[in-house]
Parts: C-alpha cells; structure tokens; sequence
C-alpha cells in the first residue's frame, strides 16, 4: 500500500491513499451546517442569523436594501438572538436582529424582531399583529418575516393589516436569502476566506433543506382561473375571485423568475418597478385590458437601462420575452449589420425574432437566422425597407412560445416561463447590452 510523502503528495490525490472514490471523500467533509435534525423553524433560523452575524457582507446586502444604511457605518455590531420571549412568556418571537454602535458602551441603533416559517406555512396575520403591538409595547417598531412565500420586494409583507401604520414590516423569502449568498460568493467581493466558508456552507444547508424551497407552483385554483380568463368575452372585466387566483400566483412567479435567472446565469436580475407602484394593482389593470397580457420588466447588473420584458399573453397561450435596442450610428444597412454584429456570436437561435422599427412606427421583421444568413450572402435584409426610411428608429428582438395546453398547468407554465427568460438572458441580453 502506498504511503503519503508529506510534502510531495497532492492533495488531490489523498482519497487515492485513504482508499476511497474522490466522490464518496468529498462527501465525508466536515460540515459546519449538517443537514438531518437542523430543518425545523427554530434551528433553520438560528443558522442563518448565525451566518448573518458572520459574514459581514452578507448582513450588509441583505440590511441595506432594506434601508438599514447604519450597518455599514464603523463602529457598528449586529447581534442575533432566537426565540425571545415577553415578560410573561405569552409571546414567543423567532428571532431578534439588534444593530449597535460604539465599542465600550454600546447602544443600540436599531432592532428588529424575525418571525419565520418553513416548509408551506404562510406567515399569519392574528400572530403579527400580536407581534406589532409587542413591540410598540417595548419600543420596537420593525418585523421581519421569512417564509418560502415570494413578495415583489423585501419592502412589501405577505399580509396586510391596519395595524402596522408607522410600524416597519419587511419580507425575505428563503429562496432571495440563499440566491443572495451565492450572488456575493460569485463576485468574489468576500475578502476573508473564513466568511467564504461559512456562505459556501449556508448555502449548501439551503440547498439540502427540505423545508426551504422556491416557487414551483400556480397554485390549484390556476388552471380553471386561466381558461376562464382565455374564453371570457373581450371588454368583460374578470371578475374578482377568478382575478385574485391569478394575481397572487404570479406576483410570486414573477419575484422567482429574477431569482432564479440571478442563480444559474452570471447576472443579477431584478425586477423593475415603477416608483411607488402597487404590483398587485398593476397586474388587474393588465388583466382587465382587451389584451389580458401580463407585462413584467427586469433589469440586469443594478443598470435600468438593461432591460427586458417577460409578456404572458391569456388569450393566445404564448410567452414572449422582448427587449429593443438603438442604433444610432449609420444608416439602415448598417445599423442591421451592427445588430447582428453583436447577437451572432452567441449563435443563431430559430426562435428570435428581429424587428426593425422606422419612422411613423412602420415596421419590418423577420428571423435572426434569415438575416444572418443574408449578411453572410451579402444579400439585401429582408428587414430593410428604403421607402420607410433610410434610418431605423430602434430594433425590438423578442423570442415568443405558444405553449397551448402547457399555459394552464400549474408546473408546466413555471418551466416554460423560466426556460424562455433564461435562453432570452443568455442568447440576446448578453450581447446587445454590452
């Protein structure tokens, strides 16, 4: 049997030594999070507030867009605390978050109470409210909830209540806590190797809890809401049972697609919203529309001028996503060839569509794949159009699915969904908005 020679062997090759396949090795590393008996609610929180007190910048991504901004001041130290209870232990709070200041005498800069859900349980309103009066009770004014429910910001609650006025209530969904880590190890922004550890190993606890999960369903009530939306007569407003079936789903559908393409794409995808815009609202404004198209708009790299559009369309079962691009140098000819410039090197998808758009919103469109094919050819564009104009005012390139059948299953229309945003992110924004 073959003997280490310390110094000289790789350590690539100790599991040859030990006598193990590397696969079965790797499995056997010590873990600082073990998965089995640490899913529960109570343990699921204690190691993320554990890891949030850790990791410096993990607290300060996740604290500021919140608009806790003290957290980066110096002199600033976060304390974590789990199952706080009130003097006569009527009240048990999952978590407690304190931001203090000062090194000798430290005081306290801010404070928050953490209530937390695993596994399908929805945060409940009777128990935050008991919460808000608590903490009015004590001077507290800020809860945080945690569940696996989605909310289109960390801004906005799962739950609505008269009694939260001047009273501070922020949502993190698990999947925005796990995406997040996994975000910052990959802009490699983490300094202290140690922190990189101990996110690399929150994130494999997520990623190995059962009870942790994102959003893969619409929801039973989605597939009868959906047709009935697709059959009902034009210039009918759809009715609130049917409307609310469909909004609450996708506003968390949509929240998990920018989580989803920030996980498995280079990118950091939000999703863009007007100021002061209440989603919900929107979307039924939508819906109402003789078109009954949802429209979502996402952003890449914190740049609001990368953007794009996911379009699902009720009455012809499609999917589209679409972005438009300018050209400013040139003239129709070459403003064409500069657009193809840029997306033929991901290579020629069948399904992209290029639009040109001309003066008075005239308009010429065909496939990328034909147009590639005729600047290889030197052929005339089949979207040059000289009578129009000899400039084009902007390119519109979107790629559209009919998904027939597929649009009001629950889990099917989610993959679909994500399949088409993460080709159109990786095929088309990864190019024109270099």
């Amino acid at each position: 049997m073959a003997k280490i020679r310390l110094g000289k062997e790789l350590f690539s090759e100790l599991h040859h030594f030990i006598g193990m396949e590397k696969s079965v090795f790797d499995s056997k590393k010590a873990r600082l999070f073990p998965a089995g008996n640490t899913m529960d609610e109570n343990q699921t929180t204690s190691i993320f507030l554990a890891s949030l007190q850790a990791v410096e910048e993990y607290r300060e991504e996740l604290l500021v867009n919140i608009g806790i901004n003290k957290i980066t001041n110096r002199n600033t130290k976060l304390h974590v605390y789990t199952e706080i209870y009130n003097e006569d232990k009527t009240e048990r709070i999952d978590g407690l978050i304190v931001l203090t200041s000062g090194k000798n005498n430290p005081v306290i800069e801010w404070v928050a109470f953490v209530e937390s859900k695993v596994k399908h349980n929805t945060i409940e309103k009777t128990q935050i409210e008991r919460y808000i009066k608590f903490g009015r009770d004590i001077g507290i004014d800020t809860i945080i909830t945690i569940s696996n429910e989605m909310t289109t910001s960390p801004y906005e609650s799962p739950i609505t209540t008269s009694k939260a006025r001047n009273f501070n209530l922020y949502h993190w969904s698990w999947t925005y806590l796990k995406v997040m880590s996994t975000r910052l190890l990959r802009t490699d922004i983490i300094e202290d190797e140690d922190h990189v550890f101990i996110l690399g190993e929150l994130r494999r606890y997520f990623d190995n809890h059962k009870h942790v999960i994102n959003f893969t369903h619409m929801g039973k009530q989605w597939s009868d809401a959906s047709v009935k939306i697709h059959e009902m007569q034009l210039g009918k407003n759809v009715p609130k049972d049917i409307m609310y079936n469909i909004v609450n789903a996708y506003i968390q559908e949509e929240k998990d697609v920018s989580l989803q393409l920030t996980d498995i794409t280079p990118y950091y995808v939000q999703l863009l919203l007007k100021k002061n815009e209440d989603r919900e609202e929107s979307i039924i404004k939508q819906l109402q529309q003789n078109n009954r198209t949802i429209i979502s708009t996402y952003f890449i790299e914190n740049d609001k001028k990368r953007i794009f559009d996911v379009e699902v369309d009720f009455l012809r079962k499609t999917i589209s996503c679409r972005t438009s691009i300018v050209i400013e140098k040139g003239k129709a000819i070459a403003q064409i060839s500069a657009v193809l410039n840029k997306l033929k090197l991901a290579g020629v998808n069948e399904d992209i569509t290029i639009c040109a758009v001309y003066k008075q919103n005239k308009k010429e469109e065909c496939k990328l794949s034909l147009l590639v094919d005729e600047q290889h050819d030197n052929k005339t564009y089949s979207i040059y159009n000289k009578d129009y104009s000899d400039e084009i005012k902007f390119f519109d390139i979107y790629i559209k699915k009919e998904i027939g059948r597929d649009f009001q299953a629950p889990q099917k229309f989610i993959g679909e969904l994500e399949g088409l945003a993460q080709i159109f992110l990786l095929q088309v924004m990864s190019y024109i908005s270099k």
